[in-house]
């Protein structure tokens, strides 16, 4: 544990005046209570690696759990696994092993005989291989530079795959396709390879944010016997993803993106056209999808007689319900399990149910053994959900939870759930799903142990909703209710100084504040700030009417639902927080959210902190890889030909913060990915111009990396950035 007492000093508050000597201590202290908070890895996956009967006729269950830690020392994520027998109630668990930073995909075979990895070499970052180790003791390995038939292989999470076939032979994966090297006229050329010269300057258009020199993938299959590596490219530049072989292994179903006439950025954008298409092993295709929408994630049944994926509408908000579909193989006979949910729904138990909603669709495995039910997780309103659903009639069963529970896997109905709560770390669950009819009473055994977070009671948040008393432009919307996550102390010892609030709006705009474990937002907490998350109404989780209720009115209602939720939350809390110390923090649209909410309410905020903010919504379709976010979120449509005339122009600035900069008061931190495809660099820099020409305080931080500021090096640069600059104003508040 760390004590905050030597950044106290003499004053009630953390950062007394900001002197050579004292900064330099704060900074020390600030580092301490960061590598403290750090040290709690967070769950990045869990694996049912075997069922096993033991010798009193009860199951074994081995797991396998991949850590992820925040590595301040090596300024990298450190991935490690660790592997457990749940034996009738006791948990046998063994070392720990750090895996290598040079795998970038790792599967194992459902027989457990197996394991694959895609692997890069120490030696040569360009150069990779597969491995695969067997439990015998030998090991394959296969060079797939010297075979030459692909590119780098994909490990992103929305193209990405890596299957073993039902025989435990082949291997299925994306790669880029082959491209000729790109030269110069004047290099030397070699007979009998492809001519590359004249290219070496072509602007080749890839997927967007994240997704640099992803342009056309492949189908791979690879034989680790034979070492045969076939490469199957799809017609009309379709893009093929998320590949899952077929029950008999003479194929595999897939996701194809459309590329035509351009590609928009993937990533978090699940209104992308897509279809699902078989291919069998000759790369015969065929698209087996209907109608014109985003499809992902197929997950095919134990019987291999249905697939079952989401499917939402093409274009419109980036995120929004789905339906939860089965096509039936190979009759391809498609029907709609769940539907869209617009406001909520009944289900069993009288649960409320609001919607499918994830990013990360489907679990790879999510069927239960009977074939007819699977097992889903959803956002729903401040917490992520699970259910059961009954395939034959729809039939939606949420199983019980307390904060949020994500499913993990599934196999041979057992069920591994990451369980935790703003103030709980990850915790791995273990359960047997029940009988139809009774999955509510499943019991959830601990895999892994409750674990405390240094100086940060596990009692101190709460969840609660509230209902804007300002009436929405359209008044279907205007009883949306409004969500509130807030971690910090929920009462007062006697004597004790109030606490400053960050309020922390999520971006997107149509994402959520989930009531899971958050790093940065326990950092906070540990050094005496209160936090509060709203979901504001265009979040997901409140049924499609939520989500529909933003477009056209950014900047109007989503600013004011989050300024009344930031005055509930000093209501209900008057006795521990101080309403004369209120600052700012948020990305993305957050970081739009934060620069209106200091604009709008120049005397009420004392600082702020943006995190590749949205200034100016107008400059956006030119340089963004979502030109059609501009577009919806301003309340207009979108077309790939469409050039924004003088009215949508004025209408995007009208409703961005820059249009207001000049009510600002506040001083504003920004923090900016130099690398940024989404919300490109150009928005924060003219801003800090705008600003430093008004006199406003402001400082910029540019960084190599893109729209998440997720690399650790950078990550903790922004969380001491920004707790030094939130310190500075909440001293200058005080005096």
């Amino acid at each position: 544990m760390v004590s905050l007492s030597g950044l106290r000093g003499q004053t009630t508050h953390i950062f007394p005046a900001l002197s050579k000597s004292y900064y330099s201590k704060m900074v020390d202290n600030l580092k301490k209570v960061l590598e403290s908070v750090a040290a709690i890895s967070t769950v990045k996956q869990a694996t049912i690696t075997s069922i096993r009967e033991n010798s009193s006729g009860k199951k074994d269950v081995g797991v396998e759990i991949q850590w992820s830690c925040f590595n301040l020392a090596g300024s990298e994520y450190t991935h490690n696994l660790s592997n457990y027998i749940v034996q009738d109630g006791r948990i046998m668990s063994y070392h720990p092993a750090p895996l290598s930073k040079n795998v970038l995909l790792r599967q194992t075979s459902n027989s457990g005989r197996m394991t694959a990895c895609v692997m890069t070499s120490d030696k040569d970052k360009e150069k990779e291989h597969m491995m695969v180790i067997k439990t015998d003791g030998f090991m394959i390995t296969i060079d797939l530079k010297e075979i030459d038939k692909h590119g780098k292989v994909y490990a992103d999470e929305e193209f990405s795959c890596l299957e073993w076939s039902p025989d435990e032979t082949t291997l299925v994966y994306v790669a880029e396709k082959k491209q000729p090297k790109p030269t110069s006229f004047f290099a030397s050329f070699k007979e009998g390879s492809e001519d590359g010269r004249g290219q070496e300057f072509l602007y080749r258009n890839d997927w967007g944010e994240q997704m640099k020199g992803k342009h056309q993938g492949v189908v791979c299959f690879l034989n680790v016997n034979t070492k045969e590596l076939r490469c199957h490219e799809l017609p009309d530049n379709l893009c093929p993803a998320q590949m899952v072989w077929t029950a008999d292994g003479t194929g595999v179903f897939g996701v194809a993106f459309e590329s035509q006439p351009f590609r928009l950025g993937l990533v978090y954008c699940h209104n992308r056209m897509s279809k699902l298409f078989h291919m069998d092993m000759n790369g015969t295709f065929t698209v087996i999808s209907e109608g014109c929408s985003n499809v992902r994630t197929p997950r095919v049944s134990p019987d291999g007689k249905k697939i079952a994926f989401l499917r939402s509408k093409v274009g419109g908000p980036h995120a929004k319900c789905s339906q939860l579909c089965l096509l039936s193989w190979p009759s391809k006979q498609e029907r709609i399990v769940v539907d869209v949910v617009e406001r909520e729904k009944r289900i069993h138990d009288d649960h409320l149910f609001f919607g499918i909603y994830t990013f990360s669709g489907l679990p790879r495995r999510c069927w239960l053994k009977d074939s007819e039910r699977l097992v889903i997780s959803t956002v729903s309103h401040s917490d992520i959900v699970s259910c059961v659903i009954h395939t034959t009639d729809g039939t939606i069963v949420e199983m019980p939870h307390v904060g949020s529970h994500a499913v993990t896997d599934v196999f041979d109905d057992y069920l591994l759930v990451n369980f935790s709560t703003l103030a709980h770390p990850n915790q791995i669950l273990l359960g047997c799903v029940p009988s139809k009819g009774q999955e509510d009473c499943i019991k959830m055994n601990q895999v892994t142990p409750t674990r405390e977070i240094p100086n940060v009671s596990s009692l101190e948040y709460s969840v609660w909703e509230f209902v804007n008393d300002t009436p929405h432009p359209n008044p279907k919307y205007s009883d949306i209710s409004i969500s509130l996550l807030y971690y910090g102390p929920v009462s007062n010892t006697k004597g004790a100084s109030k606490r400053p609030l960050i309020c922390w709006p999520h971006g997107g705009p149509h994402s959520s504040s989930i009531n899971s474990y958050s790093m940065a937002a326990t950092f906070f907490v540990a050094l005496g700030y209160s936090v509060v998350f709203v979901n504001y109404r265009g979040s997901i989780g409140f049924g499609q009417d939520g989500v529909d209720s933003l477009p056209g009115n950014c900047g109007l209602t989503d600013v004011d639902d989050v300024h009344k939720a930031t005055l509930n939350c000093l209501k209900r809390f008057s006795e521990v927080l101080d309403e004369s110390k209120v600052f700012l923090v948020g990305g993305s649209h957050g970081g739009f959210l934060v620069t209106h909410l200091a604009a709008q309410y120049p005397d009420f905020y004392k600082a702020v902190a943006a995190r590749n903010a949205v200034t100016d919504i107008s400059a956006m379709p030119a340089v963004s890889d979502i030109p059609d976010w501009s577009f919806v979120e301003s309340g207009f449509t979108y077309e790939h030909d469409k050039i924004p005339d003088g009215a949508t122009l004025s209408r995007m600035l009208e409703i961005s913060p820059i249009s207001r900069i000049d009510s600002i008061k506040a001083p504003i931190l920004l923090l900016v990915g130099k690398n940024d495809a989404r919300v490109p660099p150009s928005q924060s820099l003219y801003f800090h111009r705008l600003l430093l020409a008004r006199g406003v305080e402001t400082k910029l931080h540019l960084y190599d990396d893109c729209h998440p500021l997720r690399k650790v090096e950078v990550e903790a640069d922004c969380l001491i950035h920004i707790a030094l600059w939130l310190g500075k104003h909440w001293t200058e508040a005080t005096e």
